[in-house]
């Protein structure tokens, strides 16, 4: 069957210390999914050190934590 750009959809999710790149904040996770035809076949995801440390809000919102940066 012929596959069709409308039945494959990559949907990815961003988690970051912030809102603001241009003060500083950065991304600390990416997660990403690839469906066909409404049904997952792959999976992506990735922790990303942000080069300092993440505050405790961030760490409680998000459930990513300093020691899982590796900060």
């Amino acid at each position: 069957m012929q596959r069709s750009l409308v039945d494959t959809v990559v949907v990815l999710d961003f988690e970051t210390t912030g809102l603001s790149p241009q003060y500083g904040d950065r991304a600390i996770e990416i997660g990403a999914v690839l469906l066909e035809q409404g049904r997952i076949v792959d999976r992506f995801q990735r922790l990303m050190n942000p080069g300092f440390r993440i505050s405790p809000f961030i760490e409680g919102y998000t459930g990513i934590t300093n020691e899982m940066l590796k900060v």
